[in-house]
């Protein structure tokens, strides 16, 4: 084949031997990453994973297109054995460990079971799906538990490496017979274009017809395609780039990357919608620095290609797969101590240097292997770690077989009615079925509503039963992270939230109801988050705290007196206790080991240090009562007798998570509700 052919045009010169600054960009790739989960000021350190998507683009693209112009085809079976061994048996060693560890140090109300299903989905290449389905959001509370969290991007990068290559094989094929050199450009440019349209849809709040939501988002291949779309473009124009980058005009384009990715590190952080328009800093400037590196004499080449940077970014899969989970680890068995993820972190370099030397690379340099071998390793490297994963999930779900387990898990683990009833779904009454989310439909004392968020989910059997007393029809409507609130709320955890048409949906529902009691129940984590921004209309959002709070209680005034001009009496809910580090709440934090030796598990905290991490909201809800006339409800006599708020009472663990109270603690409150639904 002549120099001039379309696959010829596709393969960069400068890829046939390694070239050290890319792997010294997957050492700064890393870094970002490690910094940012142990906890050090890169707000933005996540966009490492953004680096890696485009490097890995530019390189399996490169190296596709070399292999095409050696044998005018691709051998699929080969490409896809040579990706196994060089990522699934680390990965496998990983998961295998992780597991093990789990069942020691984490508890079996849903993080044993999470981490499990995470790890069959991981090696299973789904684990971005499986993560979405039972974490939650990258920067959700949930995912700081989850110790294999960070294979969603594994998971989302072979599912691009299933597809791809067919997308180049039928590019290439298709420009052979037309003799259009342009042909796989082309197609490659077009899955980036309509990638990079569905991101952006996404991130201004647009959901996309027909699209599964697993597809895109956060965690989704299709709004991330055009990321690896990126780095292989530039390899398939490498033959048209290469010549043309000369030291000066390499040296300024690095240099430029070097800044964005900089830049990337600050002005990116958790409430930064993504992947969204701020995505295109790091991928661009990941592109500058692939694209300067063909002129290798430049500075930033030589100080990418040093020998500590290629020797990181040769650990970069493995100390990727293995930071997190120490951090996890660590954070569970010590989490008051400072630095203690930092140090996790680096920690993690060991197991990370072990798994490169005993298992990447002798398994990846393995040559001549043929089918026969190749199936006793796959099945040597994915059956232990199933088997170990599916082992924990069962034991996990069966309170490993332990009576103690078992009854603790049995009191503070299960859902709230409302949750379990479908009532805490972001569905207004409005949109259901009359007879949905109603308890005592028939009763023929005031009717009840209880409406909010989460926190007021959790009082679910608790106004059951208050409401069962006094005869009272009770309707549910909750919905998660949304205060019912008259207020533009926007969260960069969930950009597409349903919450406002939620609450005007269901204000405009109660208008037309008879005229009850309406009890009002939301979490005071919007007051001092900064993943949460609000304003009174949409173009005023915004997440400076004091106008933030000021939107916040407004909102709260104006839900209160559109609900009393429809006829209703308003109960306002103040937040239980949050126990804040030093102090815990959360029974997730209890391993099997604990909860089978017996021990006294409950944690004592001074109620004047639960007022004080709740003062903003609870000041805001006192504050709307007295301006409107509504009744609050404080359940701290119920929560903190004696001046000291508990986590157990009378045998009864009173949490399910750090934040929502368990349904055996609802049986202590039932009297409470009853008194102020009666006007005690």
């Amino acid at each position: 084949m002549t120099t001039g052919s379309p696959a010829a045009q596709a393969t960069p010169a400068a890829s046939d031997n390694r070239r050290n600054d890319i792997q010294g960009l997957r050492a700064v790739a890393v870094g970002f990453v490690v910094a940012f989960h142990a906890g050090l000021p890169v707000p933005g350190g996540f966009v490492g994973v953004d680096v890696f998507f485009v490097i890995s683009g530019f390189v399996i693209t490169a190296m596709l297109a070399r292999e095409w112009v050696r044998t005018q085809t691709l051998r699929f079976s080969t490409f896809y054995a040579r990706r196994f061994r060089r990522l699934t048996p680390a990965l496998a060693l990983l998961v295998g460990s992780v597991v093990v560890m789990s069942a020691l140090i984490q508890s079996p109300m849903g993080e044993q079971q999470i981490a499990a299903k995470t790890g069959l989905g991981a090696l299973l290449l789904i684990a971005n799906v499986v993560i979405a389905r039972t974490t939650g959001g990258y920067f959700d509370a949930p995912a700081e538990t989850n110790p294999l969290l960070n294979t969603w991007s594994l998971s989302v990068e072979e599912q691009f490496y299933l597809v791809f290559p067919l997308i180049l094989y039928v590019g290439w094929r298709l420009a052979r017979r037309f003799s259009a050199r342009w042909v796989p450009v082309a197609l490659v440019g077009g899955i980036a274009g309509v990638s990079f349209a569905i991101a952006m849809l996404e991130a201004s709040g647009h959901r996309i017809p027909l699209m599964p939501t697993v597809l895109g988002g956060f965690y989704g291949p299709v709004s991330r395609a055009w990321e690896f779309a990126a780095g292989a473009l530039l390899a398939l124009l490498a033959a048209r780039i290469e010549p043309v980058i000369t030291r000066a005009v390499g040296t300024v384009l690095a240099s430029l990357g070097i800044i964005g990715l900089a830049a990337s590190l600050v002005l990116v952080s958790a409430e930064t919608v993504w992947p969204g328009p701020m995505t295109i800093l790091p991928v661009v400037s990941t592109m500058l620095l692939l694209v300067g590196g063909y002129a290798q004499a430049t500075l930033p080449s030589r100080v990418l290609g040093t020998r500590p940077l290629v020797a990181i970014g040769n650990l970069s899969y493995s100390w990727y797969l293995w930071h997190w989970p120490f951090i996890v680890f660590a954070l569970a068995l010590w989490p008051t101590t400072p630095g203690i993820a930092l140090a996790a972190a680096i920690a993690s370099l060991v197991p990370s240097i072990l798994s490169y030397r005993w298992v990447e690379q002798p398994i990846r340099g393995l040559r001549d292997v043929g089918r026969a071998r190749m199936t006793r390793i796959v099945s040597l490297t994915m059956i232990p770690p199933i088997a170990l994963a599916g082992g924990l999930w069962i034991a996990a779900d069966q309170g490993f077989w332990n009576p103690r387990v078992q009854q603790f898990v049995a009191s503070v683990a299960p859902m709230h009615a409302g949750n379990k009833a479908g009532c805490n779904e972001s569905i207004a009454p409005s949109d259901r079925k009359a007879s949905v989310c109603v308890w005592n439909a028939d009763g023929a004392g005031t009717p009840v509503y209880l409406i909010g968020d989460s926190h007021a989910d959790h009082f679910s059997e608790a106004v059951i039963a208050a409401t069962g007393a006094t005869d009272s029809p009770l309707t549910i409507a909750t919905a998660n992270a949304c205060p019912f609130y008259d207020v533009h709320l926007r969260s960069a955890a969930a950009p597409r939230s349903p919450c406002r048409q939620f609450v005007q949906k269901t204000l405009a529902w109660l208008d037309q109801q008879p005229p009850g009691i309406v009890l009002i129940g939301t979490s005071a984590v919007y007051w001092n988050s900064r993943v949460y921004s609000a304003g009174a209309t949409a173009a005023a959002v915004t997440n400076e705290p004091a106008a933030k709070r000021a939107a916040l209680q407004a909102g709260l005034q104006s839900t209160v007196e559109q609900l009393q001009a429809s006829g209703h009496r308003v109960v306002l809910i103040q937040d239980v206790p949050f126990f804040a580090s030093p102090y815990a709440s959360n029974p997730q934090r209890f391993s099997v080991l604990d909860i089978a030796s017996g021990r006294d598990l409950g944690e004592q905290m001074p109620q004047d240090i639960a007022d004080r991490n709740q003062r903003v909201a609870r000041s805001a809800v006192t504050a709307v009562a007295d301006a409107t006339g509504a009744s609050v409800l404080d359940l701290r006599p119920e929560l903190c007798p004696a001046g000291q708020c508990s986590t157990q009472l009378d045998g009864v663990y009173l949490y399910r998570d750090d934040g929502h109270i368990s349904v055996g603690a609802d049986a202590l409150l039932g009297t409470a509700f009853e008194r102020a639904l009666k006007g005690r």
